[in-house]
């Protein structure tokens, strides 16, 4: 089946930690693309209220008598019991989940937390979505539960989202295409830099916050001739062009989960990740804070306070700032300097952006476009239709999409052929 929104229709889709920030993202593009959302969480009340804010966003529409036909659904997400007892339910009552979307973060430092959704869709056959971005949580989950995906004929997803997810996809497509059109050069002879960027916090809930910080407690993980290297977070600072709207941006190392698994699933040589947020005082304040002793900003439940204390803060920062989130991925090859490649993915917002990001990898599943297992993004989405189709999809609310290429590689090799063009001047 052709990977396309049609494929959500209908579809019974349960997202936990829907109430929060990324989770009300992937509900309100799900619900927008006609599937019937549940939403598991554990606070009733905070369902409700994400409801009220997600109707102001869609006053007097169709839309919004949608989002009132969302139900809630009380679990606990490390209880494998808890979420079987949902997927159960369900299922007794023919009207069974086709999917599930975990979005219930931090997932920073859970690598021996039980992690009860994925245990129980495999256990009962249903399809499996996940936002985490951290790389260590995510081995954890493939290391365990592969098998039994396989065995049970389950589809799973791990690290969705636009980066990672997205940002991974992007540099399948290009390092792929370099090595068609090259056979003299090999995955371990390419170079990927990844460029993150972001307004603000984004528009982050208190749970990014906390994840950010706890990235900032790590070394950031950087590839340079095949072997791991750790450098300073937030650090050294270069500048990064993220297109003729979000213009010229400053970005430096942070640990991010394409790193890792960029090098593991494609056999890229040379790999960093780099991000910058704005204004200017944010990347300062958070070069600061990777400063601080590792214990202290690896202790989830004192970056728990901060973030509460900090969000008032950052609200008022965040409506001047604007939320925009910006990607770009360059390959090139110490080998053949001649090897140019660039794709760059910009958008007014990261809340929905985000949404859409995860809503086309579940697009993919529903389509049984993924073959049961469990997989990373640039594992997960096969072929080269396959990716653009995804990348299409990921891409149809952004305002600048580019290309650029020495080896001829195209627009819609990308992005899809359902894609138009944007590269846009600044007004």
């Amino acid at each position: 089946m052709a990977i396309s929104h049609a494929n959500l229709a209908n579809k019974k889709i349960l997202v936990v930690g829907g109430s929060g920030r990324v989770g009300g993202s992937v509900v309100c593009q799900l619900t927008l693309h006609n599937a019937r959302v549940t939403v598991g969480g554990t606070k009733v009340d905070s369902f409700e209220e994400s409801r009220m804010r997600w109707k102001n966003l869609f006053p007097g529409t169709e839309m919004a008598k949608k989002l009132d036909a969302i139900t809630f659904q009380s679990l606990n997400r490390e209880d494998v019991s808890s979420v079987d007892s949902v997927l159960q339910s369900a299922n007794d009552s023919n009207d069974a989940f086709d999917l599930v979307v975990h979005t219930a973060g931090p997932f920073q430092g859970k690598v021996l937390s039980p992690n009860g959704i994925i245990a129980a869709c495999v256990e009962n056959g249903v399809g499996y979505i996940d936002v985490c971005d951290d790389y260590c949580t995510a081995t954890a989950a493939k290391t365990k539960y592969s098998a039994k995906a396989i065995e049970n004929k389950v589809p799973c997803i791990l690290s969705t989202g636009c980066w990672p997810g997205v940002s991974s996809l992007m540099a399948k497509q290009l390092t792929r295409s370099v090595l068609k059109k090259r056979p003299e050069l090999s995955a371990e002879d390419l170079t990927v830099d990844f460029s993150f960027f972001t307004s603000g916090s984004g528009g982050a809930g208190a749970t990014l916050l906390v994840a950010t910080f706890l990235i900032l407690a790590e070394k950031s993980l950087t590839i340079v001739n095949g072997r791991r290297r750790e450098v300073e977070a937030m650090k050294d600072y270069s500048r990064v062009n993220f297109g003729g709207i979000v213009g010229d941006k400053d970005v430096a190392h942070l640990n991010l989960l394409e790193a890792a698994s960029v090098h593991e699933v494609l056999g890229i040589g040379n790999v960093k990740t780099l991000f910058g947020t704005a204004p200017g005082f944010w990347n300062v304040l958070l070069g600061a804070m990777a400063q601080l002793p590792s214990s202290l900003l690896s202790n989830e439940p004192i970056m728990e306070k901060l973030a509460l204390f900090s969000l008032p803060i950052v609200r008022i920062v965040d409506f001047f700032a604007g939320a925009t989130n910006a990607m770009r991925v360059d390959v090139s090859s110490n080998k053949d300097p001649s090897v140019q490649e660039m794709a760059l993915y910009a958008h007014e917002n990261l809340e929905p952006c985000v949404g859409e990001c995860v809503t086309a990898f579940c697009a993919a599943l529903l389509g049984d476009r993924v073959t049961p297992g469990v997989w990373f993004p640039e594992e997960a989405i096969v072929t080269e239709e396959d990716v653009s189709s995804v990348l299409g999809l990921s891409s149809v609310g952004a305002h600048t999409l580019e290309v650029k290429s020495s080896d001829g590689l195209q627009f819609e090799d990308v992005w899809g052929s359902g894609s138009e063009k944007r590269v846009l001047q600044q007004a």
